[in-house]
């Protein structure tokens, strides 16, 4: 046995011990290049084991999940002319609403419409959107306006302004009773405010009903008056008789 063992250490001579070594460098050399892949069945030594191969699968990315959040619906801006009061002890009725370049709304009261003639005398009321500075240094929001209508001649002048700084007539500022530009009576344009304020003040009652009662009490004034005259007696009573 021991020459044996003799005899196989003998046969390894000094330059296979270097090439076995520089084989086994190599196979670890090529082992950290390709990684998991196997060794070169040229480059094996007998009895020098390569990694086996690791099978990588490549997987798709998950999809990302999309969350849609309905969007919430936009606030619907409020309306300035909600900001209006009827301001009903006054009895304002609304007739018409101004230009769009400078939006307003238009008012008339019922109270204190006085009639001379085909000439109609009117209180008109301005409400504004924006605030008005055409009047220097005036600024103001609404305004109520005497207005003398011409039913005939659709013409109109006003006799009368009161401003007010903010609107439904609140923080009053100044008033003119003499408006020495407006005393000339000037032609409504139709589809203007004043072809509004005409329409209103000249179109006929919708009920004439004093001019109706009041010709009820001539009528009956006069069937009164025609029953007292004296009837000739005849032998019948008129009154009686069925």
């Amino acid at each position: 046995m021991r020459v044996v063992a003799a005899a196989r250490s003998s046969s390894l001579t000094p330059p296979m011990v270097a090439a076995w070594l520089m084989a086994a460098l190599l196979t670890l050399v090529l082992n950290r290049a390709w990684g998991a892949a196997a060794c070169p069945p040229s480059a094996t030594p007998t009895g020098i084991q390569c990694p086996k191969p690791v099978k990588v699968t490549a997987r798709a990315p998950a999809a990302a999940v999309v969350t849609v959040v309905a969007a919430e619906p936009a606030p619907v801006a409020t309306s300035w002319k909600s900001t209006l009061e009827p301001l009903s002890a006054g009895g304002w009725v609304l007739i018409t609403d101004g230009p769009i370049d400078n939006p307003s709304v238009v008012y008339a009261s019922t109270h204190s419409v006085l009639h001379n003639g085909n000439v109609v005398t009117a209180w008109i009321r301005w409400e504004y959107s924006r605030i008005q500075a055409e009047i220097y240094p005036l600024h103001y929001q609404s305004a109520v306006t005497h207005e003398e209508l011409d039913c005939d001649a659709r013409t109109y002048r006003r006799a009368a302004v009161f401003y007010y700084r903010r609107n439904n007539l609140e923080d009053k500022a100044l008033q003119f009773t003499a408006l020495n530009d407006d005393t000339t009576w000037k032609l409504a344009i139709p589809g203007t405010e004043a072809d509004a304020m005409l329409n209103w003040a000249c179109a006929p009652p919708p009920v004439a009903y004093h001019a109706l009662a009041e010709a009820r009490v001539l009528a009956r004034k006069s069937t009164d008056k025609a029953d007292d005259k004296p009837v000739a007696k005849t032998g019948i009573d008129l009154h009686t008789n069925r």
